[in-house]
């Protein structure tokens, strides 16, 4: 006996699951549709087998080929045009020469056919229809018979006024091949509303076989995941292809899933997964192959296709993931969504239950998506954020963007110039780092390395070895899967905001100046870059006054490079050093500092360019009063007659700035407006270019100012804690509230509309200006939402403003 498999289906209803594949290639646990279908037939022996196609030929016939893997023979019959269910299978007529069962290729079922076709020949029916009893037939062909079995009537898709049996039609047919001549070829024609109708009043032999055994049509999404589940909790008999490790736990081959992981049961992994630690899986959660789940997830009662990327901390609970879908971190989708091929849900995203997004999307960071997402296309934002380049390992970063994005910088700096490239002590640091390599290689650009160093020293390096432009490639610490790549200029100093539109222009139109084989330059490795660094450093000193101090301090460091430095710097100064080996425990050592009786104790950040410090009466000094004593010491110990500072930085610098007889200018929050700001001191007379670019560099550089702290101390003969006292003190706080991208235009000429120009600033963003205190809102470059920061001398007046903006902005926002 033959079969054919209908397998024509758009699932129109399915979308945006079949946005891309058609109907019959649903995956359910790890296998399409349509393989449950053949399977049923290769146990009854029906191994001859044709398959009508029409949406999406190609990717049918792409996975099941001639059907020799799946243990039968298939042979394809395509139609141009919808024919209908019956006009379909009359393409296949010179196939059909016996008796044959007709079976969609995108229901599930169980039933036993060879059952069914006992009936039918028993019966000698032309036709035999196969039935199952449904509660609420709504969506169905409803089927009335005699009590032979002798079909009397149907109906598709009745009312309840219009319902009048529960016995529904699922598409299964076992037919003789003189149905043929009741229609010709290539004629749109229907089995259900054509066929049986002509069958009937003809007196042809129509039967219903009332089935049982399982049958479930995917016409819904809701069916879709109703079907998944039914297999979990064994309520299907059809072969799972994966191991049952555990009752209810089925897994597939080269799989890797954490001990720290929890798997609560019925749940199915496929191929070469990897779950990671702290994440709670299931239960009813199916998981496709090659999928990568990232630790603290939380994933119930979700589908997910194939190769897709879940970051930390995202939650997933009754949803669909298509192939290729990426949740970066803290994202979240929740019931009876639905989310398209390769769609990005940056982080701390939020889909609403029942939304449904269509492939190859962007949901922004932060966003709360409450409505269907259809249209537009992807990324929309800047490559380039507040601290350059930053993604996720291999899934937003990866070696490929990374040559590209090398090529487009080196597209727009002069042929033959030379760029510094380095990175932190990673795997993915020096992946990416070698990559950019490749890009720059491309464009003629000669390549100093650096080998790994911290972005501190390599501003330091690159400008000291006259280098064009720089780019440092850093993984972080604290979250491996996160990448930062930052660009400098020949300054060492963060390239501006003009260039980086001119490489994103580039990267994305692909305009990359490629040179022929002659031109190629090569790269020159450096290995001693950390000791030019420290010996920089120590030249900016009077060493010998800070030796016969003879300090002892309390360091916290775990970024050894960061270490080597300053412990080289120790040592030649003579100091003495005890580390604190609780990374990040700001207070435990500041306990530390006051039992050693130390002069100082200080953590470095790992990138080299954060700092806290603790005087030796264990006050803890970061943020505002940290950035107040870098300006005075940098003010005393240099000639700088202007200290540039962001908008954004505290009143205590204008009171430095007045003490030490210096002018303070207040310019953007970018490094390439603040150092502009410095060399606008030019003018002022008595320095140059080339000395604030040394200081404004040691500015940005933690183990610079640790030095110069130490230095200014030995040579004033005074303590942290004296200096400290210096220091004016006000009460500063920060808050964010949500602001959609199309709203952040609106919020900024209403806060104006709203306020006193005289008292407004708008040098980056709104800085409202008061008595003694003052509030700056400024839309975040890479969220969907607003910063503020108020700073006054009353702590209730900071309260009350950030109250009062935040009030203003959600009015906004919302009316």
């Amino acid at each position: 006996m033959k079969a054919i498999v209908m397998a024509g289906g758009e699932g129109t209803r399915l979308r945006p699951l079949t946005c891309n594949i058609p109907k019959p290639m649903m995956p359910i646990l790890g296998k399409p549709v349509m393989e449950y279908a053949i399977e049923n037939l290769r146990k009854i022996g029906i191994t001859q087998i044709g398959v009508t196609l029409q949406y999406l030929p190609d990717e049918v016939i792409n996975y099941f080929g001639d059907g020799k893997e799946f243990g039968v023979n298939i042979q394809y019959f395509i139609e141009e045009t919808p024919l209908g269910t019956a006009g379909s299978v009359k393409n296949a007529e010179s196939f059909l020469d016996e008796t044959f069962v007709v079976i969609s290729g995108d229901a599930l079922t169980d039933i036993h056919l060879e059952k069914a076709i006992k009936y039918h020949k028993e019966k000698e029916a032309m036709a035999t229809m196969i039935l199952k009893e449904v509660s609420v037939p709504l969506e169905y062909g409803v089927v009335v018979t005699d009590k032979d079995g002798k079909v009397n009537g149907f109906l598709e898709k009745p009312s309840w006024s219009e319902l009048f049996s529960d016995k529904a039609n699922t598409g299964i047919y076992i037919l003789e091949p003189e149905i043929f001549s009741f229609y010709e070829q290539n004629q749109k024609f229907d089995f259900s509303n054509d066929l049986f109708p002509i069958m009937l009043k003809e007196n042809k032999p129509l039967m219903g076989y009332v089935a049982d055994g399982y049958w479930c049509d995917i016409g819904s999404i809701e069916q879709y995941m109703k079907c998944s589940y039914d297999i979990l909790s064994g309520l299907v008999d059809v072969d799972i292809n994966a191991v049952e490790v555990e009752d209810g736990v089925w897994v597939g081959k080269d799989c890797t899933i954490s001990p720290k992981a929890t798997i609560t049961p019925p749940v199915y992994i496929g191929n070469k997964c990897r779950i990671y630690e702290g994440s709670k899986i299931g239960p009813f959660s199916i998981i496709g192959k090659n999928n990568i789940i990232s630790s603290n997830c939380n994933i119930k009662r979700s589908i997910m296709f194939d190769n897709c990327y879940i970051g930390t901390r995202v939650e997933l609970k009754g949803t669909v993931l298509c192939n290729k879908v990426q949740m970066e971190s803290r994202a979240a989708a929740f019931e009876e969504s639905s989310i398209g091929d390769e769609t990005l849900v940056c982080s701390k995203a939020t889909i609403k239950p029942g939304v449904k997004i269509w492939p190859e999307k962007v949901v922004e960071s932060g966003s709360i998506i409450k409505s269907n997402l259809i249209w537009g296309g992807k990324h929309t934002k800047s490559i380039f954020g507040k601290q350059g380049v930053v993604g996720e390992v291999n899934v937003d970063i990866t070696p490929e963007f990374v040559a590209k994005l090398g090529s487009a910088y080196g597209s727009n700096l002069s042929h033959g110039a030379k760029v510094a490239i380095s990175c932190n002590d990673y795997g993915a640091s020096q992946m990416f780092k070698y990559a950019l390599a490749t890009g720059l290689l491309s464009m003629g650009i000669e390549i100093f390395d650096l080998k790994r160093v911290t972005t501190s020293m390599a501003r330091h390096t690159a400008h000291l070895f006259g280098a064009d432009g720089a780019i440092h490639v850093m993984q972080d610490r604290e979250d491996a899967q996160k990448v930062t790549i930052q660009f400098m200029d020949e300054n060492g100093v963060n390239i501006s905001s003009s260039m980086e539109r001119k490489i994103e222009g580039t990267l994305l139109r692909e305009d990359f100046r490629r040179v022929k084989a002659d031109e190629l330059r090569r790269i020159d490795h450096y290995e001693d870059c950390i000791e030019y660094y420290i010996r920089h450093i120590i030249n900016s000193l009077d060493d010998k006054l800070v030796m016969e101090k003879k300090y002892n301090l309390v360091i916290s460091v775990r970024e050894k490079y960061v270490a080597k430095a300053v412990f080289k710097i120790c040592e030649t100064l003579k100091i003495g050093i005890k580390e604190y080996d609780t990374p990040k425990d700001i207070k435990g050592l500041a306990r530390e500092v006051v039992n050693s009786g130390a002069n100082m104790g200080i953590y470095f950040s790992d990138d080299g360019e954060e700092a806290v410090i603790i005087d030796e009466k264990g006050t803890i000094i970061r943020n505002s009063i940290y950035e107040a004593l870098k300006a005075y010491i940098l003010l005393k110990r240099s000639n700088l007659k202007v200290y540039a500072t962001p908008v954004s930085s505290s009143m205590a610098l204008e009171k430095i700035a007045e003490m030490c007889e210096s002018k303070l200018v207040r310019t953007k929050t970018s490094q390439k407006d603040v150092f502009n700001g410095f060399l606008s001191g030019i003018s002022e007379g008595g320095v140059s270019k080339e000395e604030i670019l040394r200081w404004y560099l040691m500015s940005l550089d933690s183990i610079c100012m640790f030095a110069l702290t130490l230095n200014h101390l030995a040579k004033y003969n005074t303590t942290v804690s004296a200096l400290i006292s210096l220091i004016p003190r006000y009460n500063s706080k920060k808050a964010e509230t949500l602001c959609p991208w199309n709203k952040k235009g609106k919020v900024m000429r209403s806060l104006i509309e709203q306020h006193e120009i005289a008292s407004i600033d708008l040098i980056e963003g709104i800085k409202l200006n008061y008595k003694n205190t003052w509030a700056l809102v400024l839309p975040d470059k890479e969220e969907p939402l607003c910063r503020i920061y108020a700073e006054s001398e009353s702590k209730e007046k900071v309260d009350e403003i950030i109250a009062d903006l935040t009030r203003k902005i959600e009015n906004i926002v919302y009316n």
